[in-house]
This record gives structure tokens, C-alpha cells and sequence, in this order.
């Protein structure tokens, strides 16, 4: 069962130390932790190719389904629930993309305030919004959302899960 784990993550380009409960993962140079009782999700779940999918957190499971296309996230939309809610975050990997969203970017919040109250990115319900920022030469959108239900508990998880990823320096 192990070696299935094991094979699972590797497969997802995730690495992590199987310590705890909630292991530290690390996807693309980002080290985070998933929510105790929350679901990873490795690889995207709408049509978009770049802002490439860095991972997507949930308190429901998403089911996969046919390719997803557009900035839409079926998977997420059909799994949606009143007391629910999901991070996602991407990183712009275009080189001149990149570079616009660098010079235009504030630098990583030292808590992120995850506070919106409209529709936000992947289409998602009302309390949806997003974050951007850059780090270490890298730039990044942070989607989030929360059912109207939501506990505060769901809420401070996902800020946390933000508040204490780390970052590597982007690579040439």
C-alpha cells in the first residue's frame, strides 16, 4: 500500500515526507500542506494550459470527468457544496507573460486575506475571488472559494495552507 502512495505522488510530480498525517507535498518548487480532511488535486481542472496548475485544494472530492476547456472548472462546479471550499493556485510560466505580470504584481503578502465577496475565478459561487503575487522571480494567482455555509474553521485552513507554503527561486 505503501509503495502505491508512493507511486501515486511521484506520478503527480509531487514529493513529500511521509511523516505525518498531512505530509509537506512539494509541486513545481512550492512546499504546502493540505488541510487535514481536505483533497488534493495534482494537475488542472479547467482548459487553461498557462497559468499552469501549481495544485488545487478541496473540502469535497472532485470526480474526474472529460477534458475540461475554457476558464470554467466543471469538476469543481458539479462537487460545489454550501459548507465547502477550495485553493488553487497557478503559476504564469510564459516567459512574456511573466514579465508584464512581475512588473504590474505585488510582492507575497505576509498573510494572505481571503475575504472576497463575488464571483471569482474558475466560475464558482459567490465568496470567490483571487490573490496575486510574485516571489522569488515568480508570479502566481491564488483562486479561492467558500460556500455561503462555510466555517470559519474552512476559511482560516485555506489562509493558512497560503500563510505557510514555501517557495523556491524561480529556475532559469
Amino acid at each position: 500500500m505503501r509503495s502505491l502512495a508512493c507511486a501515486l505522488i511521484a506520478a503527480f510530480s509531487l514529493t513529500g515526507v511521509a511523516t505525518a498525517d498531512n505530509p509537506p507535498l512539494t509541486a513545481r518548487g512550492v512546499t504546502f500542506r493540505v488541510p487535514r480532511a481536505w483533497h488534493l488535486t495534482a494537475g488542472r481542472i479547467n482548459g487553461v494550459v498557462d497559468p499552469v496548475t501549481v495544485f488545487t485544494v478541496t473540502t469535497f472530492t472532485l470526480s474526474a470527468g472529460a477534458t475540461p476547456t475554457g476558464i470554467c472548472a466543471p469538476a469543481l462546479q458539479r462537487a460545489w457544496r454550501a459548507d465547502g471550499g477550495y485553493v488553487q493556485l497557478t503559476e504564469e510560466r510564459d516567459g512574456a507573460s511573466r514579465k508584464r505580470m512581475l512588473r504590474r504584481v505585488e510582492q507575497r503578502p505576509r498573510h494572505f486575506e481571503l475575504n472576497a465577496r463575488g464571483g471569482g475565478g474558475l466560475c464558482t459561487p459567490p465568496n470567490s475571488g483571487e490573490v496575486v503575487f510574485q516571489q522569488h522571480g515568480r508570479a502566481f494567482d491564488v483562486f479561492y472559494g467558500f460556500g455561503l455555509d462555510a466555517s470559519a474553521k474552512t476559511r482560516a485552513a485555506a489562509a493558512a495552507l497560503l500563510d505557510t507554503m514555501r517557495i523556491a527561486p524561480r529556475r532559469p
